[in-house]
């Protein structure tokens, strides 16, 4: 199994990398909260499977992205190098501090596309519904957007634009 395993909630000391896998796939997306974000490129994580465990109401309309433990699966997403000064703006963003919160700090171990194995920040829903919530259209598009623009696998680009959505239209704008 893929190591996945919670990290504390502190400020590194230097830049740091993040495994984005679902709005963070899309670049201005990510730029509206981490300026600073460079592309290093593709990774995947394996032994998971992308679910849609926690549900956005007033943004999205829909079921968000998670990782969820799937022995012989794998997620894909882009590997980020973000400046240290945009962590806490980050873990804000990805809901680490609302009571209760939306998504935990981890430490996951990724596979660039060249083979390398790198241990990284990424989230996790805190407290998951496994029944799961469909993504809206939107959310949907969103992650395929941003998929695509990082140069995700075809193959797997293709599984997030198949992906059912729950036909609602979310507000992005905030």
């Amino acid at each position: 199994m893929a190591l996945v395993e919670r990290a504390e909630v502190t400020t590194p000391a230097g830049p740091f990398l993040y495994f984005g896998f679902g709005s963070s796939l899309d670049v201005e997306r990510l730029h509206a909260h981490c300026p600073s974000a460079r592309l290093v490129g593709p990774a995947r994580l394996t032994d998971h499977r992308l679910g849609f465990t926690i549900e956005s109401k007033r943004t999205w309309l829909g079921g968000v992205a998670d990782i969820v433990p799937a022995p012989g699966d794998e997620v894909w997403g882009a590997l980020w190098l973000i400046d240290a000064a945009e962590s806490h703006t980050l873990d804000e963003h990805e809901g680490v501090f609302r009571d209760p919160p939306a998504y935990e700090r981890v430490t996951v171990e990724v596979t660039t596309v060249a083979g390398d194995r790198v241990r990284c920040r990424s989230y996790r829903v805190a407290a998951p519904d496994l029944g799961g919530f469909l993504p809206s259209p939107m959310f949907r598009d969103t992650i395929v957007r941003g998929a695509r623009a990082v140069g995700l696998p075809d193959a797997y680009v293709t599984r997030l634009a198949t992906l059912p959505d729950n036909g609602r239209n979310g507000d992005v704008t905030h």
